[in-house]
């Protein structure tokens, strides 16, 4: 469920924004890789550069928390900006 969440606030902020997911590209932090994690995984790498779009797929396909807690930091730090 979270997971959904965080999918659905990123399509909605995107689209406030006017931003295009297959331009946005963000670089996976160590944080969003470690095994504490846990939980399933897209297998992301410390600093794989992946576009919006990829860690969409990431994230619902092979439910990737990986995927969702890369975007999470991402636009969580965005929106601290705006």
């Amino acid at each position: 469920m979270t997971k959904i969440m965080t999918f659905v606030v990123i399509l909605k902020l995107m689209e406030q924004y006017r931003m295009d997911p297959d331009k946005i590209v963000i670089k996976i932090l160590e944080s969003s890789t470690t095994p504490v994690l846990g939980g399933t995984s897209a297998d992301l790498l410390k600093d794989d550069k992946l576009t919006v779009t990829e860690l969409l797929y990431g994230m619902m396909l092979p439910s990737g928390n990986d995927a969702a807690q890369s975007m999470a930091i991402y636009f969580g730090n965005l929106m601290l900006k705006i």
